[in-house]
């Protein structure tokens, strides 16, 4: 477990089943992203069961942002690139806990991670533009505008 005071990330659990499904079905979220499918239960079980390998084998991390050990979003690493050492962010946090900082905190403790504990070289975001929260979250941490909505950090 990754933490910050009252923000920690962990990796998922069973028990985060319904959280993870509420989230991933909820269609106010699909504005933020290029996906917009629905997942069953069945599917994120499966998933959840596989969150815990090493991120080389799936390529991809998935953490829960807590406030007070209590979940209000996920922040991943995904199209990890061992070779080049690099990989993608996402991060959604839950309506009611949006600019509280805790956004700001858990995309701090993830930098961190992937610099120190996996010795990333560079990280990735792609950010629609109508997404101004998150261009002026991932702003603040020096990503740079690569593209359209590409944007990049490197160490």
């Amino acid at each position: 477990m990754l933490t910050d005071g009252n923000i920690s990330l962990r990796l998922l659990r069973k028990d985060d089943l319904d959280f993870l499904y509420s989230i991933e079905n909820d269609p106010t979220n699909y504005q933020y992203t290029k996906e917009s499918n629905y997942f069953s239960k069945e599917i994120l079980s499966k998933y959840i069961s596989n969150a815990s390998a090493d991120i080389g084998v799936y390529n991809q991390l998935r953490f829960v942002i807590s406030f007070k050990k209590n979940p209000i979003g996920l922040i991943d690493l995904f199209d990890y690139d061992r070779s080049s050492r690099k990989a993608g962010v996402s991060i959604l946090v839950l309506e009611g806990f949006r600019s509280k900082q805790h956004g700001s905190k858990a995309l701090d403790l993830l930098i961190s991670y992937s610099w120190n504990s996996l010795d990333l070289l560079s990280l990735f975001a792609n950010i629609k533009e109508e997404n101004i929260k998150s261009i002026s979250l991932f702003n603040k941490f020096n990503f740079l505008k690569k593209g359209k909505t590409l944007y990049q950090l490197d160490r």
